[in-house]
């Protein structure tokens, strides 16, 4: 098996774990633009599988080629449809566009798979490179002409919905997912159509291998900017499924690298690739030890020489500035030695660093009553606890300004170093509290 396979099974199987999770994930009002990009991860993973099959076929199993070759271009038809259907499927005129589009896709994969003579006249199965002869004929360029189209229609309805948003922060998140869909669209167009019709067909993985762009760019814009409605749950599964997927291919690519330079084998077997493989899994498996282990030597270096004088000192400073919650939360973490500390003021969640929180689970959060009259620390009925235990956080407190009224909230996350969490572990944090609370609320203007 080349490089080039292995990258694009890779990609395909992030595209399909990404596609699942959106969908399972989404809410039920955009279920059916869900449905949509589900399809297109669908169709681009069997689209690159088989590419990623084509390039790599033996010389023993050329017979398999014309299946193959069918998958490739019968399945290709479902992939531009699908992608068009989830950027436009919200405007009328999407759908028109995205029914007319699949119907003549369905159309044209039925005349692939009924009348393969159309399409090429031989394929070549050889050591030195596969390839297919592609007919120069009306069919082909019919082809041509049809994706042409749905990628244009699919790159121009990208910037509308984008320009067509709520909010800023959807605008941004869409533009953004709209550059790694119309990269893909261009990369597609030029290597997948074009370049394989009238010029080379070596060059066919680059399509489906700017897969990965787009679900880089997906990922970011729905944990940035929350383009699609996903609970912090299967956020996190999303987030798992491509930093494995991404981890596992920059792996490989340097394993590659150094078995091929080493041993001077061109392609590697598929028993070592197994065994590569089961390293992975139990590498995976050994994460949490190994970030246990940071923890208690971050915790033995550092933990117990929280310089209070020094935090204090710096509160004091930063009163008579302009306040970024977000770099104050994060200098708490670093000096307290937590491994995360917020603020949720204005009913807006301002963190040491990214926290996948929904706006039900913040809405519920906020919501939480003190445990007392005298203390600071809330208590979490059984619903918000389960809320609390999904993110990762110990522990919320009020803020509360000079004649004792709540203002906002400040939350923490389990302290560096400690495997079990126990309250004796806030007595430092609570010490500075007030005059963190004091600080926020005589800010007139917080800058995000």
């Amino acid at each position: 098996m080349n490089l080039i396979s292995i990258l694009l099974i890779a990609v395909a199987v992030l595209t399909a774990i990404v596609g699942v999770v959106t969908f399972l994930g989404g809410s039920g009002k955009e279920r059916w633009i869900n449905a949509w990009f589900m399809v297109t991860c669908f169709a681009s993973a069997v689209w690159a599988v088989a590419i990623a099959v084509m390039l790599g076929l033996p010389e023993e199993s050329a017979h398999l080629a014309p299946s193959v070759i069918m998958v490739i271009y019968a399945g290709a038809v479902f992939t531009s449809p699908a992608a068009l259907g989830f950027v436009s499927w919200r405007f009328r005129i999407g759908k028109i566009l995205t029914i007319i589009s699949l119907i003549l896709g369905i159309c044209l994969g039925g005349a692939v798979l009924l009348h393969p003579e159309w399409l090429y006249s031989g394929y070549t199965i050889s050591r030195t490179g596969n390839s297919v002869e592609l007919l120069k004929n009306w069919f082909n360029l019919l082809y041509v002409a049809y994706f042409s189209v749905v990628i244009g229609l699919f790159c121009f309805m990208s910037v509308y919905s984008a320009r067509k948003a709520t909010n800023k922060r959807m605008r941004t998140g869409l533009k953004i997912f709209a550059v790694g869909m119309v990269i893909e669209g261009i990369c597609a167009g030029i290597f997948d159509l074009f370049l394989s019709l009238f010029v080379r067909y070596d060059l066919i993985w680059v399509g489906p291998l700017a897969l990965g762009v787009v679900m880089i760019t997906f990922f970011y814009a729905a944990l940035k900017y929350r383009i699609i409605s996903l609970s912090s749950t299967w956020l996190r599964v999303l987030s798992y499924g491509v930093v494995i997927s991404m981890g596992a291919v920059v792996y490989m690519v340097i394993f590659y690298i150094i078995f091929t330079a080493l041993f001077k084998i061109p392609n590697p077997s598929a028993s070592v690739l197994v065994l590569n493989f089961v390293m992975i899994v139990i590498v995976l498996l050994l994460m949490p030890v190994i970030n246990e282990l940071k923890a208690s030597i971050t915790s033995m270096i550092s933990v117990g020489q929280v310089d209070i004088a020094y935090v204090i000192k710096k509160l004091n400073k930063i009163a008579s500035k302009n306040i970024d919650l977000r770099e104050l939360a994060g200098f708490l973490a670093d000096h307290l030695h937590f491994a995360y500390i917020g603020f949720i003021v204005n009913g807006k969640l301002y963190s040491s660093k990214p926290l996948a929180v929904s706006a039900e689970e913040l809405n519920q959060i906020i919501k939480m009553k003190s445990a007392g009259s005298n203390g600071v620390w809330q208590e979490p009925n059984k619903t918000t606890q389960k809320v609390l235990d999904e993110l990762g956080l110990k522990a919320v407190a009020e803020l509360r300004n000079a004649k004792g009224k709540p203002f906002g909230q400040l939350i923490v996350g389990k302290p560096l170093g400690k495997a079990h969490f126990e309250r004796r572990d806030l007595v430092q944090l609570e010490m500075i509290i007030n005059l963190v609370a004091t600080v926020i609320d005589s800010e007139k203007h917080i800058r995000a």
